[in-house]
């Protein structure tokens, strides 16, 4: 907010594609003028492609919505738009685009028109991926990769995509099987992140899927430094 009260057009692609380093690292500065973002240069350099990627394109955000809400299918029109820009086309399973729309749709203006009949991807971060190993909704045959899981070290690109997408798989079936909107099934499993968390033992009385848990409670995410989520 200090940001943009300071200059307005900070955010915008255009700024985004001439971005320094320097510019960019004072952008996130804190009250004590340090500039501690986590691998900042990966999001300076994600934040640059936005910005040239959308210059390319001829695109503005408006004009994404606007082009989705006119379409008959507002949710795929603007996840297909995305797929074109940094950020967001890394990413074959969309989670960070997808959560984008749903944002949009939900939030009190509308942004983001809604289609009932269009289904809505699962959006796979990695607390999700930890309740799916833990509630056994996924489980790991291969034992070098439990191992590499159970001691939380960091995994190949091709052992994360293994759990990421049997994840994204499992949490399909429970939307379609439940009947419950991807949403709700999101806003569940990302709040077991307080009853089932990362570095303290889960408080499995606390949790409604008790009772069909596989109480796999010291298996993790996988650890990969990733901009997909």
């Amino acid at each position: 907010m200090r940001l943009l009260q300071n200059d307005a057009d900070a955010l915008t692609p255009a700024r985004h594609a001439a971005l320094t380093e320097t510019e960019f690292a004072n952008w996130y500065r804190d009250d004590d003028r340090n500039a501690n973002m986590p691998a900042r240069a990966l999001h300076f350099e994600m934040a640059r492609v936005y910005g040239r990627d959308m210059q390319a394109l001829g695109w503005t955000t408006a004009d994404i919505v606007a082009h989705a809400n006119a379409s008959e299918k507002p949710l795929q029109t603007f996840l297909r738009m995305l797929d074109h820009i940094g950020g967001y086309k890394e990413d074959p399973l969309r989670k960070k685009a997808t959560l984008l729309a749903i944002i949009l749709q939900q939030r009190p203006e509308k942004f983001l028109r809604v289609n009932p009949e269009e289904i809505v991807p699962p959006i796979i971060d990695y607390h999700l991926q930890r309740s799916c190993l833990r509630t056994g909704l996924i489980r790991v045959d291969d034992d070098a990769l439990q191992k590499n899981i159970l001691r939380r070290e960091i995994v190949s690109p091709a052992e994360e995509w293994a759990v990421r997408s049997a994840a994204y798989e499992a949490i399909a079936q429970v939307q379609q099987l439940s009947g419950k909107s991807m949403g709700a099934v999101d806003w569940f499993f990302f709040g077991a992140r307080r009853r089932c968390p990362e570095m303290t033992e889960p408080d499995c009385a606390r949790c409604a899927v008790d009772a069909v848990c596989a109480h796999e409670k010291t298996l993790f995410q996988p650890v990969r430094r990733t901009t997909f989520y």
